[in-house]
């Protein structure tokens, strides 16, 4: 018999943390599952630690040469038997009840087809991560970073592999991200249970928070996002869209009236797309320009000018400009 959920946990030179990782999954209060490790080539002694578990649900696979974390993932992909993918990194931990905690809210929203939970940072941070659980804000979300926290990820195998959804490469250090986003466009709802279900290492050894490709590939995956579920907005206005609204508002300089126009087309071209929940994307985006605008006002000599500006703040945000 298949087992419900295949675990996807990658693995290059985790020696220090793949056992812990390993335990904390067949410590799960939920038991059936086979957990595939991915070893891309390791030149330490992962391979060591992970071959001296001898649970049977323990699948080990190494890459004959490295093939880097996305492709290596699609070969997890390939291999996996189970109803549901999970993915899990090798330096991590997933708390006890994890497992069992997404496929029941899985198995009891059948118009989900994915799921991440809270993540407790420990190592060298301690935040705490937690994104909307409503799919209609994941969508909008996905406008501006990526809504799911990919370690602790667990989808309906089906339905990404109805719409061929897999990792790619050139995506990478961003691959979850790119996954996400064509998920979404392809119809794929996706949700967060807010709640912490996962613990993310930090640690000094993670390529991919250094990684300077990331900010080029976050880039090209929006301006994709915005083209595939606004397609009433011209390429143009989508990369200028990325570029200018989309950035942080502590970026806001003398482009204000530009962002202004920009995140009206976005509204504008959604009334007519209807990707976006259009209440949802309107307060969410009014909200996000008045951040802006609040940013460059407070960066800003005041100038008698800028009182028009003033008056589409927040009143909270009005009192506060002058309180400061």
């Amino acid at each position: 018999m298949n087992p419900k959920i295949s675990i996807l946990m990658p693995c290059y030179n985790n020696a220090d943390y793949v056992g812990e990782a390993i335990e904390s999954i067949l410590n799960q209060t939920y038991q059936n599952f086979e957990l595939i490790v991915l070893d891309d080539c390791s030149s330490d002694n992962s391979a060591e630690v992970i071959k001296s578990f001898t649970d049977k649900r323990i699948v080990y696979h190494r890459n004959e040469q490295n093939a880097g974390l996305a492709n290596n993932l699609n070969i997890g992909l390939q291999m996996a038997r189970g109803e549901y993918i999970a993915r899990m990194d090798g330096d991590d931990v997933s708390l006890p009840e994890r497992l069992q905690t997404q496929i029941d809210f899985l198995e009891n929203h059948p118009d989900i087809d994915l799921c991440s939970c809270g993540m407790e940072m420990f190592g060298k941070d301690d935040k705490v991560w937690i994104r909307e659980p409503d799919p209609e804000d994941v969508k909008i979300t996905m406008l501006f970073y990526s809504p799911i926290l990919h370690a602790s990820a667990m989808w309906r195998k089906s339905s990404f592999d109805r719409h061929n959804l897999a990792y790619r490469q050139e995506a990478f250090p961003a691959e979850d991200y790119d996954l996400w986003s064509r998920a979404a466009t392809n119809g794929c709802r996706l949700a967060n249970i807010p709640q912490i279900l996962y613990r993310y290492r930090i640690h000094g050894e993670q390529v991919t928070k250094t990684d300077n490709r990331a900010a080029i590939r976050d880039r090209e995956i929006k301006i994709n996002y915005l083209q595939s579920c606004l397609p009433s907005l011209s390429a143009t206005d989508c990369e200028r869209c990325v570029d200018i609204f989309l950035n942080p508002p502590e970026c806001a300089t003398n482009n204000i009236k530009e962002r202004k126009a920009l995140y009206k087309a976005i509204i504008k071209a959604n009334a007519n797309d209807g990707f976006f929940d259009h209440k949802k994307l309107t307060t969410r985006l009014t909200r996000f320009y008045q951040s802006t605008v609040y940013q460059f006002i407070q960066n800003n000599k005041f100038n008698i000018k800028d009182i028009p500006l003033i008056l589409e703040l927040r009143i909270k945000q009005i009192v506060k400009l002058f309180a400061s």
